[in-house]
């Protein structure tokens, strides 16, 4: 040290001592012996010393080590994925400009349901300039209310204040909405059709299981949402806050149930029919049977994977949430099967 800044104390000059200077020669030394061998190594060496070093397997007759470097072979690389990417573009540009020009674009048929027909049918149903009372109109575009967007709802009087009172036909709620958020109602209509069937045993008796079915607060509790019904012939039932309603049919407790059933999403006026037969083989074991007709095969936006969309949601949220909410544990089939079967040759 020659001294400290500030302290005003001058300090003798630190001394290396002879060892650390020849320790520090050495060092330096041995630094320069190994970048002269390296170098010489790379300039000097022959291939099979580079080959140890680059190419750890023997080279085939005839190959010859390449030296390219890596950063060059990546960029090769990245300017094959971005042509690959540009190709890949370029077809589905094409293939968007052929929907368009056939009138079937799905992008816009997501985005309006509605909208789904040939400009032919365009051409026939312009939309008005004003709407009129009774008319029917879907809802779209709504920010602040977005739940009620591709909702159904019939035009109940003359506008005021540039809005038009609606009421939503599923929902029976009313609402004001500009005219820039209605449109004319044009129908989904679906032709195909399937039915659906199903068996599920559970280990309880048929009281407690009809009641599981038709009864609201324990429906509200196994499948974690809002459940309204109205237990009676011409009763109409809401489950999942309205995405499954309908209507009952028949009610013979405990034993039977019949009821128009349809998801919100299915074409407009298209209900399917429920028959619940519930049946006890033996004291302690229930067996539900049950029987849908009339399930359409795609919805209003096209989608045709209703019938497993259906099927998968019965099994889902009613049988497996009843067997492990409500406790009625799940019975084999051949554990009830067996047993009919044997009466049934005893008589």
């Amino acid at each position: 040290w020659n001294s400290r800044e500030g302290s005003g104390i001058k300090l003798p000059e630190r001394q290396a001592s002879s060892s650390t200077i020849l320790r520090m020669a050495d060092d330096q030394s041995k630094d320069q012996t190994k970048t002269e061998k390296s170098s010489y190594y790379f300039f000097k060496s022959t291939p099979a010393d580079l080959q140890k070093q680059y190419a750890p397997v023997p080279l085939k007759p005839g190959q010859k080590l390449d030296f390219t470097p890596r950063v060059q072979t990546l960029h090769e690389s990245t300017l094959v994925k971005k042509e690959a990417e540009r190709k890949r573009a370029e077809e589905a540009l094409k293939k968007l400009e052929k929907a368009k020009a056939t009138d079937m674009n799905y992008a816009t048929i997501r985005k309006n349901p509605y909208d789904f027909r040939d400009k032919e049918h365009e051409k026939q149903l312009p939309e008005p300039e004003n709407y009129e009372v009774g008319m029917k109109v879907v809802i779209h575009g709504l920010q602040k209310a977005a739940k009620y967007n591709d909702s159904v709802a019939e035009v109940l009087g003359e506008p005021k204040d540039g809005r038009y009172p609606v009421k939503i036909i599923e929902m029976k709620k009313q609402l004001n909405v500009k005219k820039a958020n209605l449109k004319l109602y044009r129908p989904v209509i679906c032709t195909e059709f399937t039915d659906l069937t199903d068996e599920v045993g559970f280990r309880c008796t048929p009281e407690l299981l009809f009641q599981a079915l038709t009864n609201q607060d324990m429906v509200s509790k196994y499948t974690q949402s809002k459940a309204t019904i109205d237990m009676k012939t011409n009763g109409e039932f809401a489950l999942f806050e309205g995405s499954i309603h309908g209507s009952f049919l028949e009610v013979k407790a405990p034993g039977k149930i019949v009821k128009k059933w349809r998801f919100r999403e299915w074409p407009d006026d298209c209900f399917s029919t429920v028959t619940i037969s519930i049946t006890s083989p033996e004291y302690g074991i229930t067996v539900l049977k049950l029987n849908q007709t009339g399930v359409p095969l795609h919805d209003k936006y096209r989608n045709r994977d209703v019938p497993q969309k259906v099927k998968r949601g019965w099994k889902n949220f009613f049988w497996d949430r009843i067997h492990k909410v409500v406790g009625f544990a799940k019975v084999d089939k051949k554990e009830y099967s067996g047993k009919a079967k044997a009466e049934e040759d005893d008589d």
